[in-house]
């Protein structure tokens, strides 16, 4: 079996504001691709859910999360009868069990009109099929939520449609419009602009309607260039058989013996979440050159270029597993995200169709470290070394880019609680950080700023309260915050908790084990953490937030699998000595958090399900930045790497005896001959 056939795309579909299992939606598309295609059954930003009786259509979409929202999205609804009608009263009932739902294909009946509709995506596009059982006219309407632009051109060979869109539920940077390019076989005989889009409507001796779209950020001319190239000229299967062959080219990369079919399942559902993103923002010009508009300086320019992925999310899991398995990928992803720097002058920290203040530290440092210290250099890295050096020697007075309270931070080896918000979370990360720029200044023989560098990643030790066993908050005068309980949420954490953050210390861990009082110390610290009742106070977040209640209702005690900053604890154990407990617990997290329908919180970007993916084989990246993964028996049976220009596959087996040493280089694993097992 090929191993598209067994991914899920409606896993983690099943979320509400309150309470995620993903928080994802049933995502066609290539992998990396410009546009995803969607079914939509609510109006946003929770498009979808598979227990919605009702379906309103297929979305263009291009939303990273819910949290984020969506940008130039349109909504395409096949219908009949009356065309005046609101998107709520134009929805039709549906069937999720009677649905083809796959990375390359989705097929569904709009049930209330006999009207069965297909759409297969392409990188820049897609090609659509709808067919009637009834004998009422089809009609296609397209919704358009803010400013918009449409035009038909009618030929003898089909009807040709242009569109403008600029909606978001925020207001987009000048001149950023998506161009959508549309031919329509049979041509339709009628069109109806509207406020709020249009509708076409096709001859009533008309069974069924293929068109085709393609869209570009640079204008019209490049849509019909790109629907020329990707789509104008294959037929749906071809296309479907087109996607699934580069999903499956990908996904095979890894090939995994599983316990059973649901490990199967979940295994390689989570692995197309961790190709989704980020989006690959490049087109191929009539010279076929590549080049892009960039939100971000309003102009068209050469290259690649990525958006929609916050570092703070993916750092820790999805960019480790693209250096691993995509290397190739991973170096012109890189230049993708240089272009931003460029066009902005600063590393980006949570980018999308402009910079968002969201969350905290600068991470692109962590994904450049990760990069070069595993042989990922072939790329501009000496560029990219700028942007990073600034983040960690100019303070920014934004945040939207940089450290806030770079310069306290430097004089007092801490951000002050009293000064700044986060300021535990914000000094561990700046640490952290620190960390990873040093590495790509030792990659680059800067000595002087390793040398500068090297102290300030021990600053974490000014934040641990040894008399309460927390990290914890200090005010400018040294003194700690008083607003200190241990199950207290916000203040100086974010997303979390003393719980949640005092063991974020992944480039020094035998440090942080000290602080505990030695690694015996350190392991009943994070038993305590499991085992420990799972209440809390809501704090300055003044209300319960979804990632409260996951965590409560996980059954982990403190430990909160459905946010990230937790995501390494477990592998503590290891590094302590103890990598039985590593594997006891991780492999009881990923059989009772992950299954074939859900995650355990929000699946930010292929950030929780390259976590799943990584413990199933075995190897974790505990520190990105370190060209080294701590390895502990596999949960598959067994696994095979398949790495470009590797010539043997990395093999990993289940029933492996282990050793003491549960450390693995990067290089010697890459290396690895086809039979050779990696001690642990």
């Amino acid at each position: 079996m090929k191993p598209l056939e067994l991914v899920n795309v409606l896993q983690g579909t099943d979320s509400t504001y309150d309470y995620s299992r993903g928080n994802t939606l049933p995502i066609a598309s290539v992998p990396w691709g410009m546009h995803h295609w969607t079914l939509q059954t609510a109006r946003g930003p929770w498009y979808f859910n598979p227990k919605h009786p009702k379906l309103q259509g297929i979305r263009l979409t291009h939303q990273p999360s819910p949290w984020i929202g969506d940008y130039a999205s349109m909504l395409i609804t096949p219908f009949h009868g009356n065309s005046l009608g609101s998107i709520e009263q134009l929805s039709s009932c549906w069937s999720v069990s009677q649905s083809t739902l796959k990375p390359n294909h989705i097929k569904t009946e709009l049930l209330r009109y006999g009207i069965e509709l297909d759409v297969v995506p392409s990188r820049r596009g897609a090609r659509f099929k709808v067919k009637r059982k009834s004998g009422e006219p089809i009609k296609i309407r397209f919704w358009l939520d803010r400013d918009h632009d449409l035009s038909l051109t009618k030929s003898s060979s089909g009807g040709t449609l242009n569109m403008e869109i600029n909606e978001s539920h925020e207001t987009l940077p000048q001149n950023y419009t998506l161009y959508i390019h549309g031919q329509f076989d049979p041509s339709p005989v009628e069109f109806n602009r509207l406020g709020d889009g249009g509708y076409l409507v096709f001859g009533g001796e008309v069974e069924s309607v293929e068109f085709s779209l393609a869209g570009s950020f640079i204008d019209h001319n490049q849509a019909a260039i790109t629907h020329e190239r990707e789509v104008a000229h294959r037929s749906m299967d071809a296309l479907a058989q087109e996607c699934a062959q580069e999903w499956n080219n990908l996904l095979s990369r890894i090939e995994i013996d599983p316990i059973d079919e649901r490990q199967a399942v979940t295994f390689y559902s989570c692995l197309y979440r961790a190709l989704l993103f980020p989006r690959m923002l490049d087109e191929y010009d009539k010279h076929n050159a590549r080049v892009h508009f960039s939100p971000f300086s309003g102009n068209v320019g050469n290259g690649p270029l990525c958006t929609d992925s916050g570092f703070w999310d993916v750092f820790r899991t999805v960019y480790p597993l693209l250096a691993l398995v995509y290397p190739d990928i991973l170096s012109d992803i890189l230049e993708g995200w240089l272009t931003i720097c460029r066009d902005t002058k600063w590393a980006p920290r949570w980018p999308t169709y402009r910079l968002r203040d969201c969350m905290i530290g600068t991470h692109f440092d962590a994904v450049v470290a990760d990069a070069v210290c595993k042989g990922v250099t072939n790329w501009s890295v000496e560029e990219a070394f700028d942007y990073i050096w600034k983040d960690a020697s100019t303070e920014s007075d934004s945040g939207l880019y940089g450290r806030k309270g770079l310069r306290d931070y430097e004089r007092l080896g801490y951000l002050p609680a009293d000064r700044y918000p986060h300021s535990v979370a914000s000094t561990l990360d700046f640490c952290y950080n620190d960390f990873c720029v040093l590495q790509v200044a030792k990659h680059l023989k800067q000595q002087s700023i390793v040398e500068k560098l090297l102290p300030r990643t021990q600053f974490y030790k000014n934040v641990f309260d040894s008399s309460v066993g927390f990290m914890r908050g200090r005010n400018t005068d040294g003194s700690w915050d008083p607003a200190f309980n241990e199950r207290l949420w916000g203040g100086g954490y974010v997303e979390g908790g003393p719980w949640q953050w005092s063991f974020h210390v992944p480039h020094d861990p035998s440090g942080l084990a000290d602080l505990f009082g030695g690694p015996k110390a350190l392991c009943a610290k994070l038993d305590t953490m499991l085992s420990t009742d799972p209440d809390f106070l809501v704090g300055t977040y003044e209300s319960e937030i979804h990632e409260m209640t996951e965590m409560a209702m996980a059954g982990f005690g403190q430990y909160a699998q459905s946010n990230q900053p937790v995501h390494a604890y477990l592998y503590l154990y290891a590094l302590m000595g103890r990598p039985e407990k590593s594997r006891y617990w991780v492999q009881r997290v990923a059989t009772e958090l992950y299954g074939p329908d859900c995650f355990p919180g929000d699946e930010d970007n292929g950030e929780m399900a390259s976590w799943y993916i990584l413990s199933s084989l075995g190897l974790f990246p505990h520190c990105p930045g370190r060209a080294e993964y701590i390895q502990i028996k596999p949960l598959v049976k067994s696994a095979k790497i398949h790495i470009p220009n590797v010539e043997n596959s990395i093999l990993l087996e289940n029933d492996h005896q282990y050793g003491d040493e549960c450390i693995i280089q990067h290089e010697a694993l890459t290396r690895s001959q086809s039979s050779c097992h990696r001690q642990c």
